[in-house]
């Protein structure tokens, strides 16, 4: 092998000591590639490092294509005062990470690493503010980015950006990521869906790092984006942080991503070895004659190798030789020296294993229930006429005859014993009200005029939105009666004005002669939809004062006007407009309830003050939207607007104390998961079948399934995996709900709540496709359970509930306890969290009767 290098042009100097050699080589350039490989086989006899550099192949040219998709909607713009300076800082966070990609020779010169970038932001639509391009050209684009507000269609985002990295593909192998950075809320999926866009993009070979704006994200919403394995794709990275109340840029995140990008395209580029590439065949060669062996010479002294010599003329070929006898086994040699140490391999990166199989089929479960009683037949076809009947037995007793005087006394002078007292008027009546609730009282507050003003945009979220709602109703449910006509002069009329950015409002009008109930007012409120764009609030004063109250009004009414918000909005609307109404006059008093929105952030205070005519007082602070809906509140909402009720009752033989049936005025639907598992104990299991036959009795159950007010139940007791036993399905039927109460199971398992949750949402409020759950009620999920259970993929199943607009409440059974799951179950309300010391206490039992209804 030595002679071939030789030949190529090599010259090597070697050097020998008592223990160790070295070995310095060069060759002519054209060679480099044919001496790589032989050099590679003398390493294996000689090991010496300076030899083979040869061996490594040409530099491996490997281009990287990295794509930003940043979120500038609304809930990003309006997170962090003042509005929009959170996209400003996430700008800083791109161009930082843009500054550190550099072309350079990546593991020691094996690979030739080269980037192009390019990017788009996005809220409802995207905007692309660079096609691939340098590094500078990239971050000169930057300065194009204005928050567009709005409402968030991260899958539209994901789909454009998988058409863009795949426009004009190379014919060179070229690695694709792309950074995506949100928060994880959206407000609809109108391209089909976050996680399947993001499946689109992976089978396109686009890696994805799903890198939260700030701390406050919707974490399952990021992990939806992020390829597998998550702990590489969505390693905790966060491009703006709050340290001191000061914006930081998070460049730990930047410096992981780029390194985890730099192997991964690596692993992509680069062959481990030149042996592994093998060359091009080259011309065959021809066959020389067999040469003279010639005398070994003496060995001389160290030198350095003498040129070549010419080749001789060929030789003639030689006679045939006789075969030789086999020689003697020579001896056993001397083992060698151990090899070199070898060179460190790379980091490897921990990747989770493939799904399992697929278990066994589990065992058939217990025998379900007795069905409740069926429907009544229709009825049956005339019979044939029958003959003639036999003669009739002796005819009933006639009336009795009037009652007859006074009897003379007994020969003892004793009393007899009373009779039994029939029914009177006043105990038919009671009855008749204990029943069927059309007997009760009914509050009525004069002439109102009420005008809600409720925010739909983004930052407020779909959850909170539809406590927006749930508010509206539950407040009109304490005002009395609606006016029947319009133009009525008696009775209260409501509008609502529901908005978002300019242009995006809906109007429940005061004089909507279809509005002529309280269940026509709630219809029309539940089927207000999120708009879930910006927040355009003084836009939405002036239109409510000049659409619904100017010309609208009613002479002699008094005009309450109800503003909800976070207190933020959108810079491009004009704040000259936040006191319009305070030009109305006296006869419209406003009043504004700042929440906080759906980031915790509690609502702005100037603002509030503006709107309400710098009157204080008539300004309402809160932190959660859940606030909204608790009993004290809407007490207190109930005087703000009708200080002077007046309560009517029907004219009834007998009177009693004004009461307003449970639930009566209000459609919900309960859906009880009582936790079974073994912590429970039988106990406890027996007492909560006594306060869920306590509720079903004090609850006005609906009186048909057509019924559009008060209340219907259902119950799930859930126990490890998919153990869960349905004991009545969503029912309004007093004997039924008794009945599978009775008949409950303790299943005394594990716990496992999320698939509870699935199975209820899946199961109860819809089966087959078919929802169970009425629409204009409110869905209630109240959860019996210490939280002691499997959690895993709980957030997704509370994000399952925010969808199904689910409202939760959560008992704690028990003293040990596990918050932080109690408090997730009841989707961070604290409030709706009650831990009674006794389920039979009646001032628990009454509080948790007033939250329900």
């Amino acid at each position: 092998m030595l002679a071939e290098l030789i030949r190529l042009g090599f010259r090597f100097a070697f050097t020998f000591s008592d223990d160790s050699y070295s070995c310095n080589s060069s060759q002519p350039e054209e060679n480099a590639h044919s001496a790589g490989l032989i050099l590679c086989k003398v390493a294996t006899i000689l090991p010496v490092d300076s030899c083979l550099a040869p061996c490594v192949a040409e530099v491996v040219d490997c281009p990287i294509r990295l794509y930003f998709t940043i979120d500038t909607s609304e809930t990003i713009a309006l997170q962090e005062s003042p509005p929009g300076i959170l996209v400003e800082n996430i700008k800083e966070f791109t161009k930082v990470f843009a500054q550190r990609l550099s072309d350079e020779e990546y593991r020691g010169g094996r690979v030739r690493l080269t980037w192009s970038i390019g990017g788009l932001h996005f809220s409802q639509r995207q905007v692309v503010f660079s096609q691939f391009s340098t590094r500078e050209s990239f971050i000169r684009s930057l300065s194009s980015i204005h928050y567009l507000g709005k409402g968030t269609y991260t899958d539209c985002a994901l789909g454009n950006m998988t058409a863009e990295m795949t426009r004009h593909p190379s014919g060179q192998k070229t690695s694709l990521f792309s950074v995506v950075i949100t928060d994880g809320h959206v407000t609809g999926s109108p391209c089909g869906g976050m996680k399947a866009c993001a499946e689109k993009a992976r089978d396109q070979g686009i890696r994805i790092f799903s890198v939260a704006a700030t701390r406050t994200v919707d974490e399952a919403g990021l992990r939806e984006i992020a390829n597998q394995p998550i702990e590489v794709y969505r390693d905790d990275y966060i491009a703006v942080d709050l340290a001191d109340g000061r914006p930081k840029i998070m460049t730990d995140t930047i410096d992981r991503i780029i390194k985890v990008m730099k192997h991964q395209a690596y692993l992509e580029c680069y062959k481990d070895s030149c042996l592994e590439t093998p060359g091009n065949l080259g011309p065959k060669g021809y066959s020389g004659a067999k040469g003279m062996i010639g005398l070994k010479g003496d060995r001389g002294p160290n030198g350095f190798l003498g040129e070549s010599g010419d080749s001789g003329p060929p030789g003639h070929a030689g006679d045939k030789g006789t075969t030789g006898n086999p020689g003697d086994a020579g001896l056993t040699g001397d083992a060698g020296l151990p090899g070199p140490t070898g060179d460190k391999g790379r980091d490897g990166f921990n990747y989770p294993g493939s799904r399992g199989p697929t278990g066994d089929r589990g065992d058939p479960g217990r025998k379900g229930p007795r069905g409740s009683r069926g429907e009544c037949g229709p009825k049956g076809a005339q019979g044939a006429k029958g003959g003639p009947g036999d003669l009739g037995g002796e005819g009933m007793l006639g009336q009795p005859g009037s009652r007859g005087p006074r009897g003379e006394a007994g020969p003892d002078g004793d009393i007899g014993p009373a009779g039994d007292p029939g029914l009177t008027e006043c105990d038919v009546m009671t009855y008749i009200r204990e029943t069927c609730g059309c007997c009760d009282c009914e509050k009525r507050c004069g002439p109102l005029d009420i005008v809600f003003v409720i925010d739909s945009s983004e930052s407020v979220g779909l959850s909170n939105f539809t406590l927006e709602k749930h508010f509206v109703i539950n407040t009109i449910n304490r005002l009395g009666s609606m006016a029947s006509d319009p133009s009525s002069l008696t009775g209260t009329r409501v509008g609502v004005v529901q908005y978002s950015h300019n242009g995006t409002f809906e109007v429940i009008r005061l004089n909507d002669p279809n509005i002529n109930s309280v269940g026509a007012f709630k219809n029309a409120v539940k089927n207000l939809q999120w708009i879930a764009g910006g927040t355009f609030t003084p836009s939405a004063l002036k239109y409510a004062y000049d659409q619904l109250i100017r010309d609208g009004r009613r002479a002699g009414a008094k005009v309450n006007v109800v503003v909800i918000t976070d207190g933020r909005y959108d810079p491009r609307d004009d704040d000259a407009l936040l006191p319009y109404l305070c030009a109305a006059g006296e006869d419209v008093e406003v009043n504004a309830i700042g929440v906080g929105d759906m980031f915790g952030q509690i609502g702005d205070d100037e603002i509030l003050t503006s709107i309400v005519c710098q009157q204080k007082s008539r300004v309402t602070g809160m932190r959660r939207f859940a606030d909204l809906v608790a009993e004290d509140f809407i007490n207190r909402m109930e005087t703000v607007l009708c200080p002077d009720p007046v309560t009517v009752c029907p004219d009834l033989p007998c009177k009693s104390e004004p009461d307003v049936a449970r639930c009566a005025m209000r459609p919900v639907d309960i859906v009880f998961l009582l936790d079974g598992s073994e912590r429970l104990g039988d106990d406890n299991f027996r007492h909560v079948r006594a306060f869920l036959q306590e509720v079903a009795g004090t609850l006005t159950l609906a009186k048909g399934r057509a019924d559009r007010l008060r209340a219907r139940l259902a119950l799930v007791q859930y126990g490890r995996d998919t153990e869960n036993h349905v004991a009545f399905q969503l029912t309004h039927d007093p004997a039924l709900i008794a009945d599978g109460v009775a008949r409950m199971p303790y299943l005394e398992t594990a716990s496992s709540v999320t698939p509870a949750i699935l199975h209820a949402i899946n199961n109860v409020l819809s089966s087959g496709g078919t929802r169970q759950s009425r629409r204009n009620a409110e869905v209630s999920f109240v959860f019996i359970t210490d939280g002691v259970a499997d959690t895993q993929n709980i957030d997704e199943a509370v994000s399952a509930m925010r969808r199904a607009q689910v409202v939760t409440t959560v008992i704690a059974t028990g003293s040990d306890v596990d918050q932080d799951v109690l408090v997730k179950l009841a989707m961070g309300d604290q409030d709706a969290v009650f831990k009674p010391t006794d389920l039979s206490d009646s001032s628990f039992f009454s509080r948790f009767i007033q939250w329900i209804c």
